[in-house]
């Protein structure tokens, strides 16, 4: 039987992907860590890169409008481009309302999804034996909307930080895992 040359061929390449992969996971989990140490700081930093992103967003659709203006559908990408543009700006120069205004939809959202799953569970019979942990599910939701929205606007001092600081330390994590479970199957193979 002959054995698999890819390994090693591999091996040197992987090792150093995956060691930059490593890294990024590391900054991505300090920079979580940090999210959710100074939550105020990072639900303001977080919505000004969005608003910058919704600025950005919005010029480049204004510039591709105008590069295909005698395509159908010209007016629709400008107006679109306009409103991302206008959205930018408001959110840019005004952070802390934009926080206010995020935190209260984000609020809303959880209500509504929370409101949703519960009706689900009832509803839908497929998998009936799980639907206890369907309805469990939207009712913690459900839960936190209340939450949210009771404690507005203080909750939006920690909200958005928070929750964006938790995702960017678990993406952190599981990219450690996926680079270091990677690293382990090519040197056990070669």
């Amino acid at each position: 039987m002959e054995s698999n040359p890819l390994p090693e061929i591999l091996g040197p390449e992987v090792k150093k992907a995956t060691s930059w992969l490593i890294a990024l996971s590391i900054l991505m989990m300090l920079t979580g860590i940090l999210a959710i140490a100074m939550p105020g700081i990072s639900s303001v930093t977080f919505t000004l890169i969005l608003g910058w992103l919704l600025l950005f967003n919005g010029i480049v659709r204004l510039v591709k409008a105008f590069q295909s203006k005698p395509i159908r559908g010209f007016w629709l990408s400008l107006i679109v481009g306009i409103l991302y543009v206008i959205a930018g700006l408001i959110v840019v120069f005004n952070p802390v309302e934009a926080v206010l205004t995020l935190t209260w939809l984000f609020g809303f959202m959880l209500l509504f999804e929370g409101i949703v799953t519960i009706i689900s569970a009832f509803v839908n019979k497929t998998g009936s034996s799980l639907s206890w942990l369907l309805a469990l599910d939207g009712v913690i939701t459900l839960i936190l909307g209340i939450l949210v929205l009771g404690q507005w606007p203080e909750s939006a001092i920690w909200l958005i930080g928070l929750y964006i600081g938790i995702s960017i330390l678990m993406s952190g994590l599981s990219l450690l895992v996926v680079a270091w479970s990677t690293r382990r199957a090519v040197t056990q193979a070669s």
